[in-house]
């Protein structure tokens, strides 16, 4: 390092980026944050009623690049997403996504730098590390008169969710998270997670209707809380989901139809939460299918922002994950995009029909079978082989450890054919993609924090500051 610099180590970086979203916050009466513009003069509006949060977790650039090349592969146009850029008004950002304790994040710390405006440690949810609980933005919403819901394909229970509504010092307490779904009397519960939610509980709640299929979603009375609850754990991959779960766009249109009576206006966070399970996968085909579902639920959402002036649009993720791009050249490369818009089932299913085949080598016999089922990927001899030495030998697939599972193993063996490589099954520190749009979205700067998206939403709703604590 040359003379004169001064060399700021990895916790100097984290205090230092906790130290300037706390600067953010303690001066509520400023009209810039970190990455914020001064609000606009008074001939543009600047307060919006209602505020739709769209969040594909784990998305990374690449995901939503592929996604782009598919749409344009199967449909002859690019994503919703990207086109939203070209939307008059719209604005872009990059967005940083450090949590206090790492430089790499996790969803409930991401998470929770919306919901409570605070960078807090990894694995925690909206509790600070002194364990003091941080107010959660629908909490806040709905003490000043809005309508909320939460909408995921994940279980309703999961950290990103959990983000906008509970204060515990674990994500593991999916147990206590959903008592405090229903305690703090969200409007509109959307997703899985049924196994987290006791009966007796459920049946205390009169003004609750509970639906646990696509038919009893769309026959539901509208003049109750809704809570739907359609499988105990995740909702299916894309790839795999039935008749009977409704997808993403389905479950925002039905959210969207009943918060959007309420005469305060609502906060509506919408989470495409397994594109970061397929992520960790490596599993291309689950990762573009969950992520144009992701799209389409946006296009829908859309649709319902396009005609009124009285609603802030966001749509971000909370971080990367995996890094995926087209890594192949020429014909190879569109072969594989080809490849990638025909793939049907997730690796999910793959392991699930594994399941019966009993030792490692029976699996290694049909494993091939599987994979063509689930991708249209003939393996050849050498990718039998390969996959045989880490599946069976044993044997580690790559100098870096984190590669070595079933799903990065598999997804790198694909990779041959489908042209999409991952750079690891683990979250990343990425700049991530945030596009905003309506009343407040012109305070968007180039590069921000993501505890900025907080304060944008809570003075575009001209929310009073969260009382201390819950």
């Amino acid at each position: 390092m040359s003379e004169g610099r001064t060399q700021i180590n990895r916790r100097g970086f984290l205090q230092l980026g906790a130290l300037a979203s706390a600067g953010s916050l303690s001066a509520c009466a400023s009209t810039t944050s970190v990455g914020l513009l001064p609000a606009p003069g008074p001939s543009r509006r600047s307060r919006a009623i209602n505020v739709i949060f769209m969040v594909s977790d784990g998305m990374s650039t690449g995901t939503l690049t592929l996604a782009d090349m598919v749409s344009r592969q199967e449909r002859g146009r690019s994503t919703a997403w990207t086109g939203l850029w070209q939307t008059d008004g719209a604005r872009r950002a990059m967005c940083r996504t450090h949590s206090l304790d790492s430089l790499v994040t996790d969803s409930s710390a991401a998470g929770s730098a919306w919901g409570c405006g605070r960078h807090i440690n990894n694995g925690a949810v909206n509790t600070d590390p002194s364990g003091a609980a941080l107010t959660p933005l629908l909490v806040t919403a709905r003490e000043q008169g809005k309508a909320t819901g939460l909408v995921t394909t994940t279980r309703v229970t999961h950290a990103t969710p959990a983000s906008f509504i509970a204060n515990v010092p674990e994500r593991s307490r999916e147990d206590e998270i959903a008592r405090q779904i229903l305690d703090r009397r969200v409007d509109v519960v959307l997703g899985g997670g049924a196994k987290h939610f006791k009966s007796d509980a459920l049946l205390a709640r009169e003004d609750l209707s509970v639906v646990r299929s696509r038919s009893e979603l769309s026959a539901a009375p509208g003049d109750t809380a809704l809570l739907g609850l359609f499988r105990d754990g995740h909702m299916s991959y894309e790839p795999d989901r039935g008749e009977d779960e409704p997808s993403l766009r389905e479950m925002t249109g039905a959210a969207l139809e009943r918060l959007a009576r309420a005469p305060g206006g609502f906060v509506l966070q919408v989470e495409g939460g397994r594109v970061d399970h397929a992520a960790h996968a490596n599993d291309a085909v689950s990762l573009v299918r969950d992520q144009l579902a992701f799209d389409d639920a946006l296009a829908g959402v859309i649709e319902f922002v396009s005609s009124r002036d009285d609603t802030l649009l966001i749509v971000t993720t909370d971080h990367g994950n995996a890094n995926p791009g087209l890594t192949l050249y020429g014909d190879k490369g569109e072969r594989g995009i080809e490849l990638l818009s025909r793939g049907r089932q997730s690796f999910d299913w793959i392991q699930s029909q594994l399941g019966a085949a009993g030792s490692r080598e029976a699996m290694m016999g049909v494993l091939p079978l599987l994979v063509y089922q689930a991708t249209g990927v003939e393996l050849d001899d050498a990718d039998r082989a390969w996959l045989h030495r880490s599946f069976v030998d044993r044997e580690r697939a790559d100098g870096f450890r984190a590669v070595s599972g079933f799903g990065p193993v598999l997804g790198a063996v694909l990779s041959n054919a489908l042209g999409v490589a991952f750079l690891s099954p683990n979250h990343t520190a990425d700049l991530v993609e945030v596009t905003a749009v309506g009343p407040g979205s012109d305070r968007l700067g180039p590069v921000i924090d993501n505890v900025d998206l907080h304060r944008l939403v809570v003075e575009t709703l001209d929310l009073a500051p969260a009382r201390a604590g819950v």
